[in-house]
């Protein structure tokens, strides 16, 4: 018994390992206390709406609420306010990501498992999400159990992991709609792989599912008996490449007649406008992979290419399919966020882990200094020692005590959320808020101002008398301000 369970830890204990140091991440990026993020309070407000509404009355905010729906099953279930019901479920999710990215290479390259631990924990592109309350970690958590699946399919050939594989890879739709772009790269993996004679078997098996999902779905749209989901038409928008060259010629219009002053740059401003947002990518990737490109470049370097991309399948295209996706979001939306990047570094995590493993065997003086450096990258994805923006928490509770909700016109979410009430139509910015003042539409008005701006000009333009000032050591502050001709402020409390 003892010999099976000193067994046991020694194959799982990579895996286990990073799974609780995960844990332990999550809850020490969270004792910072820093602020929810702007979507984080549109999945705590969808997530209140079903708690109040209920599971099948319409609900405002995002239009893709599978996380929200979770957050607010597990808060009725424990208890939890929904945004720590949101944070935990995050901790687990991302922790079974990492340990996942563990998990395939200690299939595939054994004595690297203990080194992936360490990468998988401070690879920076998704670990410095830790205290974000947004839906990638469940996209995260399932796609890297899809892979790990398909990996397990292709060793074994059972259908059980095949069938799980595509189940898993539709969970993570559910909070992320870009995992469907992963199937057919699961289906031409698995294809191309395959022996002459059981291709097709094998994209069936592997893709058989969503094909009869894909031709249900067409037929209940194509006949109108439901209607389509405005995220669906969203996403195939973006992937409409007459839509994207209509888009694309029309801001490249823009462009040249504002920026370029010489008739050939204008004439090449189309190109100079897709490719220049296609760049985006790698550098976003190169900057969230940190100190781990050198490892991630010398395992190409000291092995062939094609060897390391069959060593790797499926993870190779399911980074070619989601390179697609960022293209096509990119060029459309003419911005990319960095955390939309972050998939890429969790698919490149293996072969990085990899190649660090590779180099200080190469190179076993520099062992070391390498597992300090990866080190620290894990101590900076989870401390911070810049100033803590609790200002803007106190200016929220402030409002929520002393002005009454829908009175106020704010800049900033986050001073609708501490305050207790819905963002929905109180949060302006620019010419908006100056046009909602213009009308008489906002008797107060809560506003952040850096520590170098100073709007005393545009409150006395604007008739404006501040009443509260909320500032933080970086001088940063919030600003909270009356119409001239209210009553006089209420004490500050």
């Amino acid at each position: 018994m003892m010999a099976r369970l000193a067994a046991w830890g020694q194959r799982s204990g990579p895996v286990v390992a990073t799974y609780v140091g995960s844990l332990l991440l999550s809850l020490a990026a969270h004792a910072r206390g820093d602020l929810i993020g702007r979507d984080g309070i549109l999945y705590v407000e969808t997530a209140r709406a079903f708690l109040d509404l209920g599971l099948w009355a319409p609900h405002p905010g995002i239009d893709w609420q599978f996380f929200s729906l979770l957050m607010a099953g597990l808060s009725a279930l424990t208890g939890l306010d929904l945004a720590t019901a949101g944070n935990l479920l995050n901790a687990f999710l991302l922790a079974g990501a990492c340990a996942l990215a563990v998990a395939m290479v200690r299939q595939r390259m054994p004595e690297a498992a203990w080194v992936a631990a360490l990468v998988a924990l401070a690879m920076p592109g998704y670990n410095g999400y830790r205290d974000d309350l947004i839906r990638e970690h469940g996209f995260w958590c399932f796609s890297m159990l899809a892979f790990w699946l398909a990996m397990k399919w292709q060793a074994h050939g059972r259908w059980r992991e095949a069938i799980a594989c595509q189940l898993a890879l539709g969970v993570a739709a559910l909070f992320r709609l870009e995992a469907v772009a992963f199937y057919p790269a699961l289906m031409l993996w698995a294809g191309l792989a395959a022996p002459a004679g059981q291709r097709l078997r094998r994209v069936l098996v592997i893709g058989g599912l969503p094909l009869a999902g894909g031709l249900l779905a067409g037929m209940l749209l194509g006949s109108g008996a439901v209607p389509m989901p405005s995220r669906v038409s969203y996403y195939l928008d973006a992937a409409n490449p007459l839509h994207k060259l209509h888009v694309l010629k029309e801001a490249a219009g823009r462009m040249s007649d504002t920026v370029f002053p010489f008739k050939y740059s204008r004439e090449e401003a189309g190109y100079i406008l897709f490719f220049g947002l296609l760049s985006i990518i790698p550098v976003k990737f190169l900057k969230m992979t940190g100190v781990f490109l050198v490892p991630l470049a010398y395992l190409f370097a000291v092995q062939p290419l094609r060897a390391v991309l069959a060593r790797w399948q499926p993870l190779a295209w399911a980074f070619l399919a989601y390179l697609l996706v960022l293209a096509a979001f990119v060029t459309h939306q003419f911005f990319l966020s960095a955390r939309y990047v972050s998939l890429l570094s969790l698919l490149a995590m293996p072969l990085a882990a990899a190649g660090l493993f590779l180099l200080m065997r190469r190179h076993p003086r520099w062992k070391g200094p390498m597992l300090a450096l990866a080190v620290l990258t894990l101590a900076a994805n989870v401390i911070s020692f810049s100033p803590r923006k609790t200002h803007i928490v106190e200016a929220g509770r402030w409002l929520g005590a002393n002005v009454a909700e829908g009175q106020a016109c704010l800049t900033n979410s986050r001073l609708a959320y501490y305050a207790g009430w819905r963002v929905g139509g109180i949060v302006f910015e620019g010419s908006d808020l100056d046009r909602m003042i213009g009308e008489g539409r906002c008797a107060w008005v809560a506003m952040e101002a850096g520590r170098k701006e100073n709007p005393d000009a545009w409150l006395k333009q604007n008739r404006l008398q501040e009443v509260r000032r909320f500032e933080n050591a970086a001088g940063d502050a919030v600003i909270i301000a009356r119409r001239m001709d209210l009553p006089p402020a209420p004490s500050a409390r």
